[in-house]
């Protein structure tokens, strides 16, 4: 034997597994890269590329989110607000219901703590948390406030 290594190109993976790792993906992402998986036959003269550009580009979507939750701050709620002997329920209730409606005094931490149980429920990981407010100022103080308190 000469010494010499014979090295394969790596196996592309199979749709199927590319599909199931989808979830996993950004939410921005998604919908991209399962319409690509739809578009994508294996009789195309160039499937194997394509479907390996499908596969990079999932994985680095699937990084990108990992990345966030490795970086997500210890999320705590002030306990002087009243929104905090809820908190756990709250985080409950988003992780179970697509809409929540959450209904409390003025000063109770509904503005400005609700984005951070939103995270601690496991949103915003994949995507964006959106907060509205009536005013463009009044979104931004609360934005830089967030962003203080993370």
């Amino acid at each position: 034997m000469s010494g010499a290594v014979n090295e394969a190109a790596p196996a592309a993976p199979h749709p199927r597994e590319l599909r199931r790792r989808l979830a996993l993906a950004m939410a921005a992402d998604q919908s991209r890269l399962k319409r690509d998986l739809d578009r994508w036959r294996p009789e195309q003269p160039d499937a194997a590329a394509r479907l390996a550009t499908i596969a990079a580009a999932l994985e680095a979507s699937v990084a990108q989110s990992a990345t966030r939750r490795a970086r997500l701050p210890e999320l705590v709620v002030p306990e002087e607000l009243p929104i905090a002997a809820r908190s756990e329920e709250i985080v409950a209730a988003i992780q179970r219901h697509r809409v929540l409606i959450v209904a409390g005094e003025t000063g109770s931490g509904k503005t400005t703590q609700l984005p951070k149980l939103a995270l601690k429920a496991g949103q915003g990981l994949r995507g964006w948390i959106g907060c509205t407010q009536p005013r463009r100022i009044a979104a931004r103080s609360v934005a830089r406030r967030l962003a203080q308190e993370l």
